[in-house]
């Protein structure tokens, strides 16, 4: 095979992935597991609550205890992570229409609200930061997105106070997050 074909054979699986991943990602709110926008208490929406995540500290998760993640372009609560493929790496925390997110234990209730994103969903928001979660983590308090530039920012955990968790490790060597610009 050429040098060329190569290539294109390459790009052309990494389009594939992106497609499967944002296909992932626009499952319905109520939705559970690693590549699921949310994970539902009910009829009363979506739990956020306060956890350990992998080396940072105490950060916010959603029921399943995922990692929950703020980008730097998002402040002011503006939702910036709005289209493929960037939601199909960041899945964007979403509540049911006419739902309202739960504070679960360590979350400040006046600081959870929503917002509307440019497609019309409902995204949950903390301190007034949209709230996503990262396709590489794969399980509970994992914090693989930590530090990640791309889509126009970078990428932290947010922590209970509201601010995004922006020093320490997370739960991959660094040599795992190269490349992962997007």
């Amino acid at each position: 095979m050429t040098g060329s074909r190569r290539t294109i054979t390459a790009l052309a699986s990494i389009v594939g992935l992106a497609l499967v991943l944002a296909a992932c990602a626009s499952k319905t709110a109520g939705s559970t597991g690693p590549t699921g926008s949310a994970s539902s208490t009910g009829s009363a929406g979506v739990t956020v609550k306060a956890m350990t995540v992998g080396l940072l500290g105490t950060g916010l998760v959603n029921s399943d205890g995922r990692t929950l993640y703020v980008l730097s372009a998002d402040q002011g609560g503006k939702v910036t992570c709005a289209a493929s493929p960037c939601t199909g790496f960041w899945p964007p925390l979403l509540v049911p229409a006419g739902s309202k997110p739960v504070a679960g234990s360590g979350v400040t209730a006046s600081k959870l609200s929503t917002v509307k994103t440019p497609s019309g969903a409902t995204q949950v928001m903390y301190n007034n930061w949209p709230l996503y979660m990262y396709s590489g983590d794969s399980g509970s308090g994992q914090t693989n997105g930590q530090g990640i530039k791309s889509f126009g920012g970078v990428w932290h955990p947010i922590a209970p106070s509201g601010a995004p968790i922006v020093g320490g490790s997370s739960t991959a060597p660094s040599s795992s997050q190269s490349g992962t610009g997007y």
